[in-house]
């Protein structure tokens, strides 16, 4: 008969009783008491029968051997309830339950094989294998993690090598294990393998939170690794459901060239592995460049192409140090501080002896003074703090190169180191450093905030128009006023030359205009004056030039129709230019609904920002929620679109960590393994070994050698 997949055993059930012996006095039943004790049997009440559940069952399966059956267990039933007792233990003891307990139970509940289960020994030592290959992947997740390289297969100086070495004296059974003479498990095609295991776990995870957050921004960037290849890096930007924003990266991708046909390539190989579909993607970030930027055939023009609604950002970041650097060409007297600063910086910066001299006179002269910042000519403005470092070791600088003249020098050398000299003994470059550090700790201190990889594409527009304001006030008659006078004190304790006029010259015939004559300063303060407002007018300009970008105009409007229903105002045209862009995003009527709903959150207040719409909504449950679906979405679409790519820039650091001139021959897989492991150092403390271990033993040789892991070989 067909057994069902559990036993029948009925507690309150009334058995029919059966007379037994030759008079057939004694009525006799089933007990439900049997049940307790023979956990096999199977009652049918229709016959009133008894059957072993276990052995009926690998009857049905085919698993049964023939000789051994016992037909009353099996077809017909066993009845005779005078002798149960005696006939369930011999049946217990029986072949064919032995035969069908071995089938049935112990193989497909243990986690052991057949040999294991014959010899306590083969168990014994799948366990200690099984410990060992958990230290070995522990090594490896520390090692990835801290971007420490493993270098060498069984070499006895690698790190690797050297870690397990160090596990010895806790786990002795590793001792044993590294004097095997088979395999064991160190070579670097099996670190490779786990590598992989690893990132592929974190990848999955990040791929499963962007999917879950509906819409994402692509970030990428490229570079070249020591290995002189090209790079390209892609990240990924999302919000997620407690409005928290998150910047992850995903993978390096070496590209032959860096054409546009190239790039979008790369960035949909991306999607497709990461199960992501480009209608969902709702910005871009990236630098400039023709390539990337370009209004034919640049990455952001295909990408719009394919999906208008992936608005374009060009990287705040790039575009404030695009602005600096436009607004230093266009100043002469700051261009020229600027490059005279950047030749002090080479020549203590390539001279370990002129810089031992450097440090020796600070610390007598000036030593609570911080020391020389380089004058690093790639990074996102931050020059500021390098001109602030000049002004505060003038002296020592002074007294530098005096000291470095007295010695035999090449020409070439002194040559630079006189002129270097010259030009900071006069007035004009001591200004252009004073006005270059003014102008350019704003823009640093612009830059820092815009790094953040919180701060949205919107935020970052306010932040930059919060230093334009900032430097609009500085354009005062009375602040240059009171700028002059403290650097005409600070140029008298240096020792600076006194400010002159220059040597009035006749204007060009071809700049000549009208019949007046043509401007000249009477005083050296109105000389500078000059200078002075022609910095500031630059840097506000071009900062505004940068800053005015395309895309953010749909973002300004989203951020405005929000702030605007939060503060009861009127939204309408608003309401109609992102719903009309958005399309299929929303649902007008419930968005409308809901932003009327929450006016009455913020009636009465004098102003809100961004942020209060967020903090507000943090207060909801889940559930809660539900209400502001729609404004929850705009909310995302706002936040989604980061004002600068600066976790591309981090990315290449770490690749530098991981890549370099000893690691060059690296190859990309064991690069990206190794790049994901290190970035996302939370999610490498928090894999799971144990998955890891049981997809590491996916064959029959390495399941016979290490068996199945579970939490108790951790």
């Amino acid at each position: 008969m067909l057994l069902p997949e559990e036993p029948n055993q009925p507690a309150n059930f009334a058995f029919p009783k059966r007379s037994f012996g030759k008079k057939q006095i004694v009525k006799r039943s089933f007990q439900s008491t049997w049940f307790r004790r023979w956990k096999w049997l199977h009652y049918e009440e229709a016959i009133d029968s008894a059957f072993c559940h276990i052995c009926g069952r690998a009857e049905q399966d085919g698993k049964l051997k023939a000789g051994s059956k016992e037909q009353a267990f099996l077809l017909k039933g066993f009845c005779n309830w005078k002798d149960a007792t005696d006939c369930f233990r011999r049946h217990e003891q029986s072949k064919c339950h032995k035969d069908a307990l071995q089938v049935m139970v112990v193989l497909p509940n243990s986690v052991r094989d057949i040999g294991e289960t014959l010899s306590t020994a083969h168990a014994r030592n799948k366990a200690e294998n099984r410990k060992v290959l958990m230290k070995i992947l522990q090594n490896i997740k520390f090692l990835g993690r801290q971007a420490i390289a493993l270098r060498g297969h069984e070499d006895s100086e690698s790190n690797f090598f050297q870690l397990l070495k160090l596990r010895e004296c806790d786990n002795p059974e590793i001792s044993q294990w590294l004097k095997r003479k088979g395999d064991k498990y160190l070579s670097p095609d099996v670190q490779n393998e786990i590598l992989q295991l690893m990132s592929l776990s974190i990848l999955r995870s990040i791929a499963k939170n962007v999917q879950d957050a509906c819409y994402f921004t692509v970030m990428a960037d490229e570079s070249v690794d020591i290995s002189n290849r090209e790079q390209l890096v892609i990240c990924f930007r999302w919000v997620d459901q407690e409005l928290l924003v998150h910047e992850d990266f995903v993978g390096l991708y070496e590209i032959p060239d860096i054409s546009a046909d190239t790039l979008v390539a790369a960035i949909k190989d991306c999607l497709l592995r990461m199960n992501l579909q480009l209608k969902r993607c709702r910005g871009q970030c990236y630098d400039g460049a023709a390539s990337m930027a370009g209004s034919r055939t640049g990455v952001a023009t295909q990408i719009l192409s394919l999906e208008p609604r992936a608005l374009y950002t060009h990287c705040y970041g790039h575009s404030l140090s695009l602005a600096m650097c436009d607004t230093m060409k266009l100043c002469k007297g700051a261009r020229d501080a600027l490059d005279t600063t950047f030749e002090i910086s080479k020549l203590l910066k390539y001279s370990p002896k002129r810089h031992a001299m450097f440090e020796k006179l600070k610390k007598e002269l000036a030593p609570d003074t911080p020391g020389f910042r380089v004058l690093c000519p790639t990074r996102w403005t931050v020059r500021g703090e390098s001109l602030r470092s000049v002004l505060e070791n003038y002296t020592v600088l002074q007294d530098l190169w005096d000291a470095v003249l007295e010695n035999t020098l090449e020409a070439e050398v002194r040559s630079r180191i006189i002129g270097v000299k010259a030009q900071m003994e006069t007035f004009h470059y001591f200004f252009g450093v004073c006005i270059g550090e003014r102008i350019l700790k704003h823009a640093d201190n612009l830059s820092k905030t815009l790094q953040s990889s919180t701060i949205s594409s919107a935020e970052g527009q306010r932040v930059a128009e919060l230093t334009i304001t900032t430097l609009e006030k500085m354009r005062d008659g009375e602040q240059y006023h009171l700028f002059w006078e403290l650097i005409r004190k600070k140029a008298s304790a240096l020792q600076v030359g006194e400010p002159v006029l220059p040597r009035r010259r006749k204007v060009p015939v071809r700049f000549e205009t009208g019949a007046g004559e043509a401007y000249f300063p009477l005083t050296v303060e109105d000389y500078y004056r000059q200078s002075y407002f022609e910095v500031l007018d630059a840097s506000i300009s071009c900062i505004r030039r940068r800053f005015n970008q395309p895309g953010y105009a749909t973002l300004r409007l989203s951020e405005s129709l929000l702030l605007k229903a939060a503060q009861g105002e009127n939204f309408s045209q608003e309401f109609e230019s992102v719903t009309s862009f958005y399309g299929d995003d929303f649902s007008p009527s419930t968005l409308s609904v809901q932003l009327e709903t929450l006016a009455t959150q913020f009636h009465g207040k004098s102003s809100t920002t961004l942020q209060d719409v967020v903090a507000y909504m943090k207060t909801f449950s889940t559930a809660e929620l539900a209400i502001y679906s729609e404004v929850i979405t705009l909310l995302k679409l706002i936040l989604v679109n980061p004002s600068t790519n600066a976790v591309s820039e981090r990315t290449f650091s770490a690749m530098r960590r991981i890549k370099t001139y000893l690691r060059s021959t690296m190859s990309q897989s064991r690069l990206n393994a190794t790049m994901i492991l290190h970035v996302h150092k939370e999610h490498t403390s928090e894999l799971s070994l144990v998955n890891i271990a049981n997809s590491f033993v996916n064959s029959e040789h390495r399941m016979r050698l290490f068996g199945t892991f579970s939490e108790l070989d951790v």
